[in-house]
């Protein structure tokens, strides 16, 4: 399978955004492409990966303006590998309007496995395309923040960015 992607400046930093013909396959946001791109290599070790930014910038901006705050309803295919429950979490965290922030506890609950709030946690860890998949909805009980994978100043500026305070 191919995987095409594109890198560019946001807010946050870096963007790197990456697709396969089923749907946007990575999302990732750091200091250097150097960097982007050889995570993307280790996520996708036996895909072809080609850049092509003409193509992918469309959904580029799509991306960008969520981290702005921006088009965040907009519906993006997707192309989720994982586990089946890291599947159900992720679909569950597509369920949390922006805005808006849930519990790992409630997101257990909610995908019937009311027990798994730490497996809920790990699930939102592995998300590969975060802020389209709104991990950083996600917060520890009692309203505390907890952990992101992009680093919790840039889960803050996200949520800052929907008009949640924190």
């Amino acid at each position: 399978m191919e995987i095409t992607y594109t890198t560019r400046d946001c807010r946050l930093g870096r963007l790197l955004v990456a697709t396969s013909a089923k749907g946007l396959c990575a999302v990732s946001i750091g200091k250097t492409d150097t960097e982007l791109e050889r995570k993307l290599h280790d996520q996708f070790p036996h895909e072809s990966i080609t850049r092509d930014d003409r193509s992918m910038k469309s959904l580029a901006a799509n991306v960008k303006g969520r981290v702005e705050g921006k088009g965040l309803d907009r519906k993006v295919p997707l192309d989720l590998r994982g586990t089946p429950f890291q599947i159900d979490v992720w679909k569950e965290m597509l369920r949390i309007p922006a805005g808006k922030t849930r519990s790992y506890g409630d997101v257990a609950k909610r995908i019937g496995k009311p027990k798994a709030f730490r497996a809920v946690a790990q699930a939102c860890g592995a998300n590969p395309v975060p802020i389209v998949v709104p991990c950083h909805r996600v917060v520890a009980s009692g309203g505390k923040l907890g952990g992101f994978g992009l680093g919790l100043d840039r889960k803050i500026s996200l949520l800052a960015a929907e008009g949640v305070e924190n």
